[in-house]
């Protein structure tokens, strides 16, 4: 069998819409069940691809309000990347997970709608069901999250095989925590599947991680990741 590790967002389920949702939420208290700003939220899914942590949320919303070129809404979004205002962006984080777990609770067939899965989650059930591979969740979402998902839709994955948020900010890149993973599980090779290339690129240091980029997810402005065909025929699926 083959080991592929996976992030969520972007790869398995479309997760723009209740990022987005909150984020507002986080950022200025807009009501959860508001009209979405459609000039806001097109600039959010545009540079969706700059965020790795969602902590860096905060500068993207800090921005998203703004008139600016690509090139300069880039350029001040990693100025402040540099210029870190710590308090800010973790008041941010707590009230972004708050906001998650209220939803789960209290409105969740409202939380149930804002994200669906991609037709590649069914190629991955079909790959687990006929024990071509063995799916491993590397994502920085909240885990409780990921496995409520993973559930509803049918794809179950023990437990131990989903590493979110607070297991991966222990490690510099998920290409670090994947090394590790490997060697502690005496897995020679393995696939690693993201849509976004920030990821990837640490890969470089691990010849035997086959980094793929999902180009159906939140890849870069005029970045051309691959289909969901021939990662299904990379995979043998």
């Amino acid at each position: 069998m083959k080991t592929v590790f996976l992030d969520f967002d972007g790869v398995l389920f479309d997760t723009l819409k209740e990022a987005y949702i909150l984020c507002r939420y986080a950022y200025s208290r807009t009501d959860y069940f508001s009209k979405i700003d459609e000039l806001e939220y097109e600039r959010f899914y545009r540079y969706k691809f700059l965020v790795y942590n969602s902590w860096q949320y905060y500068y993207l919303m800090e921005l998203s309000g703004q008139d600016l070129t690509d090139k300069e809404f880039i350029s001040k979004y990693n100025n402040r990347i540099l210029n870190r205002d710590k308090l800010s962006e973790h008041v941010f984080d707590e009230k972004y997970y708050g906001a998650r777990k209220d939803l789960m609770k209290n409105y969740n067939e409202f939380w149930n709608k804002l994200e669906k899965p991609f037709p590649f989650f069914e190629d991955i059930k079909k790959g687990v069901s006929n024990k071509i591979i063995t799916p491993i969740i590397v994502s920085k979402k909240d885990k409780t999250a990921i496995e409520y998902r993973l559930k509803q839709y049918g794809l179950f994955i023990p437990t131990e095989n989903i590493y979110g948020k607070y297991k991966l900010e222990c490690y510099k890149t998920k290409a670090e925590f994947i090394s590790e993973f490997m060697v502690n599980n005496n897995i020679k090779t393995s696939y690693f599947i993201d849509d976004n290339s920030n990821n990837l690129e640490p890969c470089k240091e691990y010849s035997n991680i086959k980094p793929l980029l999902a180009g159906w997810g939140n890849i870069k402005i005029d970045e051309i990741g691959l289909t969901r065909q021939s990662i299904v025929n990379k995979l043998g699926i």
